[in-house]
């Protein structure tokens, strides 16, 4: 079924922590919550759990139905004197399920995650990633439909994080789960996510899929948290606008035309060394430094020091280049 934020607000004290949050979340589906510390994720979160309650505002499925989702926390909160095997059959044993069938869920599931070897040993003795899945293993047993996961890969390297973000789209896609998580790395809402919500200060400030978000940001404040851009202020001149590198035509996706306008230049997908309709600039590259299969290229234009990523060997250190923009750029 599909689940439903409707008007969720959250005041504890005299801080308004959530702002009437409405989302809809589809059946299947990964839907990331990202957005700054401090921003009303977690206590979004545990108001989803049913581990507090909103202000005012509801969470509820098709139907009207109350949703019972299962949360797996940052720290995983393994019971430390229980085996992985009790640990994952807990939940199994305070619905009184009989011990035979517990432990005989308990081997399909261990091996599903890969962690039938694990089953005697305490939470002390694993690594981070096998921590993670034995929490994992323990929600999935009881075969929910709704996964709440908060911060779930904060804790891991970059590499097991990457092993950890593919293996948990794997078991969404076999146990056919809704899962809902918070973070504030976006490369893991991008990952893994097929929406991302944008939650700043308690609003959800744009409502995306991963690959739109960065090439059109909502406004100003989510684009300074994507980050990954260069932001140059500029003035209006009639409907151009001029700035330090740029003189000309721009569109914005506010509702209205921003009074003092920052011309939004993101490093990936904006700027490209083909000619366009969109010229750019002229600038001399300083430095450039390979990322995976890109260049980080540092580039000069009069005073002003920007990046963008281009293919590798696009350019040569010390060189003047003409730019060109894919698209209109953009102002905020």
């Amino acid at each position: 079924m599909a689940y439903y934020l409707e008007k969720i607000s959250q005041t504890k004290g005299h801080q308004e922590i959530l702002k009437q949050i409405d989302l809809k979340i589809e059946e299947n589906e990964v839907f990331a919550i990202l957005g700054p510390s401090g921003g009303g994720k977690t206590t979004l979160l545990n108001i989803l759990a049913q581990i507090d309650q909103p202000t005012s505002g509801r969470f509820y499925g098709d139907n009207d139905a109350q949703p019972k989702g299962i949360l797996v926390f940052q720290d995983y909160r393994l019971f430390p004197h229980m085996t992985v095997v009790q640990n994952i059959t807990f939940g199994l044993k305070m619905r009184h399920i009989p011990k035979k069938a517990r432990l005989a869920r308990a081997a399909e599931i261990m091996k599903t995650m890969g962690i039938s070897d694990l089953a005697k040993r305490y939470p002390d003795e694993l690594s981070g990633g096998q921590q993670q899945r034995v929490a994992l293993a323990r929600a999935l047993i009881l075969k929910p439909k709704l996964v709440l996961m908060d911060e779930p890969f904060s804790s891991l390297d970059e590499g097991l994080r990457l092993e950890m973000l593919n293996f948990v789209k794997q078991l969404q896609q076999q146990f056919q789960l809704t899962i809902i998580f918070v973070t504030h790395y976006k490369n893991e809402a991008y990952l893994l996510s097929n929406q991302v919500a944008i939650l700043i200060d308690g609003t959800v400030m744009q409502l995306d899929e991963p690959a739109h978000l960065e090439q059109a940001p909502a406004n100003l404040a989510v684009a300074e948290f994507l980050g990954q851009a260069n932001f140059i202020p500029g003035t209006w001149i009639d409907k151009t606008i001029k700035t330090a590198i740029y003189q000309g035509p721009v569109t914005w996706h506010t509702a209205k035309k921003p009074v003092t306008p920052t011309l939004y230049i993101p490093f990936a997908q904006f700027l490209q060394l083909t000619v366009s309709d969109y010229p750019a600039f002229k600038a001399q590259v300083l430095d450039h430094r390979w990322i995976g299969n890109l260049e980080r290229v540092t580039l000069q234009v009069g005073t002003t020091v920007l990046s963008v990523n281009l293919p590798p060997n696009a350019v040569t250190t010390g060189e003047s280049y003409d730019f060109y923009f894919k698209q209109l750029p953009v102002v905020y």
